[in-house]
Parts: C-alpha cells; structure tokens; sequence
C-alpha cells in the first residue's frame, strides 16, 4: 500500500455507505507496460510518477500542461516517488539513491526552475510523500535511516511555509504500523495508518485533520473494513478507497471509492473491477465549484495500472 482527521468534537461522520448511481470513471493515462501513479492535478496541469516494466521501482516524476507533453521533474541520477500539485508549483519526492537522502523539492510549472523549500523542512532524515495547498505543505517523515528499526517512529507533519513551523499530526512506531500523509487542501489534511506485521496490513483507517480547529485528528467512520488512500476536497469532503475484507487488506477485494461530507453520509461512487485496486486519490476543486478526482487503478496480478479521474466526484 502506498497511501492509506482535526475535527472539533461537535460533529460526526456517519460510517453508513448510500447506495448512489455508480460514476463511469474516465482513463487519463493508461500506457501499455508503463506503471503510472500517485496523480494530482491544478487547473491546467497533471503531474504523476512512473516507472516501466523493464527497470520497474525506479519511478520518475512528470507534468504535463493541457495539450503538451509529458516532462520529467526529477534530475537525472535520481527517481522520484510521489509529486503533488498546487496552481502552478510542484512539489516532489526526490531519492539520489544514497540511504541517506530523501529530501522535498519545489518546482515551477511554468518556468521550470527548481528550488529547495525553507528550513526545517528537509533533514537528516527522510521526508516523502508531500503534498501542498496555499502555504501548508504535507509530508511523512520518518527517522529509519537513522536508528535501529526496533527504534524507528514515522511521522506525519503540517509544515507552515509561511510562519517556518511545524505540527506533528501523527506519530507511530515504525516497525509495527504503516502511516501516510494524504492530501492537504484549504484548511484540512488527511492522512492514513494501518497495522503491520510480516507485510499484512490491518486496522487501515483515514484521518481528517481540521486545521483551524486544532486539536486531535479524527477517524473517518470506518463500517468494520479497510479503508485507506484518503484525499479531501476543499470543503473537508473526504474521499478514499474501500477494501472489504474485515480482518486484514486484500488487494482487489470489492475495492470502492467512497465520498464522505463533513457530518454526513458516506457514498459509494464507483466500484473497481475485481482484482483491481488503487493507492492514492487526489481531489481537484474545480473553478465552477465541483470536484474531480483523480486516482491511480491497477490490476493486482501485475501492479501495473493507469490514472483514471471522477468528473463532478461531489454529486456522483
């Protein structure tokens, strides 16, 4: 899995999934032996990672304007995991391949310079999987590099851009839990945990984190199955992947995307084929007010899937 809440206490997401017409998602990318993941968009553009099935794992990040071509983020000698979106700034993963390196770094759509992001944002440890709204840039951390792995804890962290400080939104040890940053949009964060042991993973649960309100992150309602890949939209909509298997994940099994209001029902959007799954969302508010999202699907026999989007994904 790739990417499996803070709310004042005076409201709760109901944990009931309404049955609504499914959306027919539509194929963004989808090329032949190419693994392509991990999406996110702004209006005009579309950036991504991929590797291919002859060098697989060695992942690239990419952009791509309305009506242009693909253009690799990350220098050569280097992969990139994960890369997010906001208007016309990029922010990406960048791996040199050293144990030691794994570091956050910015770059504009339009002009194509590349710049590092303040202090305290990038350490001696590693820092991954970010994504950024405005000044709030999401991101894991993680300090495996460093210690023992019987010692290690993995974060997830909110750092203010503007202000050059930080809020710890989730601590867990790293041996024995799988934690995530989602996606970060206005004034909310997602991320996402599970339990694991020998590569099962169970308990897998989505976070919203409210901003504003502060305090302590909270669980999106979860009706006894797995839930992970969390995004959320401007107005703190979540969205996420469903897996139905109660006691551990199993990948493709009756996978949903599911829609869940601030204080109200879930809604299952769309179902995935059997034996097809995905790890990341990316939910885009549109300049018309609606929402599309965006996801990676893939088959599980292969692991080599597309990108697929959800127009109008608040109504669907």
């Amino acid at each position: 899995m790739r990417r499996l809440i803070g709310l004042t206490a005076t409201f709760a997401i109901v944990s009931t999934a309404a049955i609504a017409g499914a959306a027919t998602p539509e194929k963004v990318l989808n090329e032949p032996g190419v693994d392509e993941v991990d999406p996110s968009a702004s209006d005009g553009y579309l950036v991504w990672t991929a590797d291919r099935e002859a060098r697989p794992f060695r992942y690239h990040g990419y952009v791509m304007a309305d009506g242009g071509a693909p253009v690799r983020l990350n220098p050569a000698g280097t992969q990139s995991p994960a890369v997010s979106i906001d208007g016309d700034t990029i922010v990406y993963q960048e791996d040199t391949y050293d144990p030691g390196d794994e570091d956050l770094w910015f770059v504009d759509a339009v002009a194509g310079a590349r710049t590092a992001p303040p202090p305290g944002v990038n350490t001696l440890k590693f820092e991954y999987e970010p994504t950024l709204s405005g000044d709030w840039l999401l991101f894991t951390r993680t300090n495996a590099n460093r210690v023992p792995l019987s010692d290690a804890w993995v974060k997830v962290v909110l750092f203010d851009l503007s202000a050059g400080t930080d809020t710890v939104l989730k601590t867990l040890p790293y041996l024995s839990h799988y934690l995530v940053s989602g996606q970060v949009n206005g004034g909310w964060a997602t991320f996402e945990s599970c339990r694991q042991r020998r590569w099962e993973f169970s308990d897998c649960q989505v976070f919203l984190y409210d901003i504003s309100a502060g305090g302590d992150p909270v669980q999106v309602a979860n009706p006894g199955v797995q839930q992970y890949a969390g995004s959320v939209s401007g107005d703190g909509t979540v969205y996420l992947v469903r897996t139905r298997n109660r006691d551990h994940y199993v990948c493709g099994s009756h996978t949903k995307l599911v829609r869940v209001p601030v204080g109200g029902q879930a809604v299952v959007i769309a179902s995935l084929p059997d034996g097809k799954d995905s790890y990341s969302t990316f939910a885009l508010d549109e300049p018309g007010g609606s929402t599309t999202l965006y996801f990676d699907r893939f088959p599980c026999r292969t692991n080599v899937g597309g990108i697929y989007q959800i127009p109008n994904a608040e109504t669907a």
